[in-house]
């Protein structure tokens, strides 16, 4: 062969020609597995988490121009709702609505895709799926014709951008360029955290593409004067122990429960902190947000083992959440007031995170 050196080695041009010919007959082989899964149904319903993040939200909408779907027959939904004021800039910019249903009316929407999400985070209410394309580990067994797992990726994003430049590059157009690329952007941190080269190769594709100052106005932060105060209120009790950092806002409206996850990445900058973890309460539910500067932290694997059972938890290694049910805690861990509350939620946190043979030390 002409492109390989006397020595048997390829040159790294050559390399990465034939490394392009194999993603690109990857991603084929993957998006007809998809279109198979829908045994020629000409509409689908694609299905996101609660709360659903940029990742979720630039990923179904990819997958769904991949596959030339109707918008109003193939709705993307979600059993929550969206609560941070950058999520729902991107909905506005990007003309998309992403529809709230009922946990229980999820098998009669079927076909379903479900996105940056699998089965057994509903918790039973998903019996089977035609597809499911995310890049979380698997927690539990469940039943899809198309399974898509790729946990080396940092983003679902990247996994729909290649189903979408396979399937139809034409529809690869500024507003799904840009939201695919804010969505790599939310899940590595900007490439900084679990990012693989497929993440960093998908970047610079999309970044020329993409509509720079739509992605800022979506970026720019939106702080309520509620939510400040308590932000002043919480950090003046906030303490680093063993290298967690925990901070409790108390009881704040449903509609600003965005604000613990941007609290969680804040306080993770106070001195001596590895990992961080924001809570509150919003409506019913005891939600908590964490972040951790190492992947050894394995939060959303420790989240859900420890909370799960109270409601829904899990995440990646160094970004997790929990939303647990506010009676279903209180059960196991009563509690008086919100200080009580506090304290028992630290005191799992402190059980859950930090390991047992750390040396105690505590910062201000």
């Amino acid at each position: 062969m002409s492109g390989i050196r006397a020595n048997g080695r390829v040159p790294p041009r050559t390399a990465d020609a034939i490394a392009h010919v194999i993603d690109r007959a990857d991603a084929r082989r993957r998006l007809i597995g998809l279109r198979r899964a829908l045994r020629g149904a000409r509409r689908c319903t694609f299905l996101v988490q609660n709360d659903p993040d940029p990742d979720a939200i630039a990923s179904a909408l990819a997958l769904r121009r991949a596959l030339g779907l109707p918008a109003v027959r193939s709705p993307i939904v979600t059993v929550g709702r969206i609560t941070r004021p950058e999520n729902r800039r991107l909905l506005r910019e990007l003309g998309l609505r992403i529809r709230r249903v009922h946990k229980s009316d999820l098998m009669r929407l079927a076909p379903l895709v479900l996105v940056d999400v699998q089965p057994p985070y509903f918790g039973g209410a998903v019996t089977e799926a035609a597809a499911v394309v995310d890049h979380h580990p698997t927690t539990a067994p469940f039943k899809a014709r198309h399974r898509d797992i790729r946990t080396s990726y940092g983003a679902s994003a990247t996994m729909a951008a290649e189903y979408l430049i396979v399937a139809r590059p034409a529809a690869l157009t500024g507003p799904v360029a840009t939201a695919l690329l804010y969505g790599i952007i939310t899940d590595t941190r900007s490439l900084s955290r679990s990012a693989s080269d497929e993440d960093l190769r998908m970047f610079a594709f999309l970044f020329p593409r993409a509509d720079h100052v739509a992605l800022r106005r979506i970026q720019h932060p939106s702080y309520g004067r509620l939510a400040l105060e308590r932000f002043g209120q919480a950090l003046e009790h906030a303490r680093v122990h063993n290298g967690l950092a925990y901070v409790h806002l108390g009881r704040l409206p449903a509609a600003q429960e965005h604000i613990v996850a941007q609290l969680a990445e804040f306080c993770l900058g106070m001195a001596g902190a590895e990992k961080a973890v924001v809570s509150g309460v919003f409506g019913s539910n005891l939600v908590m947000s964490a972040r951790a500067l190492s992947p050894k932290a394995r939060l959303g694997e420790r989240l859900r083992a420890a909370f799960a059972r109270y409601g829904s938890a899990g995440g990646h290694p160094v970004m997790a959440k929990a939303v647990l049910r506010l009676t279903s805690w209180r059960a196991d861990h009563p509690f008086e007031d919100d200080a009580a509350l506090a304290r028992a939620v630290n005191r799992s946190l402190r059980r859950t995170l930090l390991n047992s043979g750390a040396a105690s030390r505590s910062t201000r």
